[in-house]
């Protein structure tokens, strides 16, 4: 299977390689027989992961403002706003004028939006009790080893990207 990321750019010595290449195409054939068994989204609207960031973080925080979002993605302001655009083109999200501060714009869903939200985690959801209904309890405990692993390095990044910063 072909992925896009150039994982040799990471420049990890040779053990972590080997891993990482064999994680990342175990990845890809997760997700593609996931798509098999739940089917692809209802909603045929070509989201980048960013922009799935993006929708995410305005479906917790309605009224966000650009700046928010663009700290929030560590990202610059313009690109946060290319983001922005690209969502509203799509239908997706709209801006609207602070009652309080006319200066600021505020994001919204607009109700695709809230159902390309809802399709996302329905198909991750719908996907994960599948495999659930599934596994035996040592391949649920595995599933919780790596998932818990996956939380505690989003950890550590977070720390250290705020040590960073």
């Amino acid at each position: 299977m072909e992925h896009r990321y150039d994982l040799e750019a990471l420049g990890l010595d040779a053990e972590r390689s080997a891993l990482a290449r064999e994680i990342w195409e175990l990845n890809l054939q997760v997700h593609e027989q996931a798509m098999r068994l739940v089917g692809p989204s209802q909603i045929p609207l070509d989201l980048t992961v960013q922009q799935l960031r993006v929708l995410n973080l305005v479906a917790s925080e309605p009224g966000l403002s650009s700046q928010d979002l663009a700290r929030q993605l560590a990202v610059s302001p313009p690109t946060a706003s290319g983001l922005v655009d690209r969502l509203e083109e799509k239908g997706v999200l709209e801006r609207r004028r602070d009652p309080d501060d006319r200066r600021l714009r505020r994001l919204y869903l607009t109700d695709l939006g809230q159902e390309a939200v809802l399709e996302g985690d329905s198909l991750f959801e719908r996907a994960l009790v599948a495999v659930i209904k599934l596994m035996t309890p040592d391949d649920m405990r595995a599933m919780k080893r790596s998932s818990q692993t996956m939380l505690d390095v989003f950890s550590r990044l977070a720390d250290k990207r705020s040590d960073a910063g």
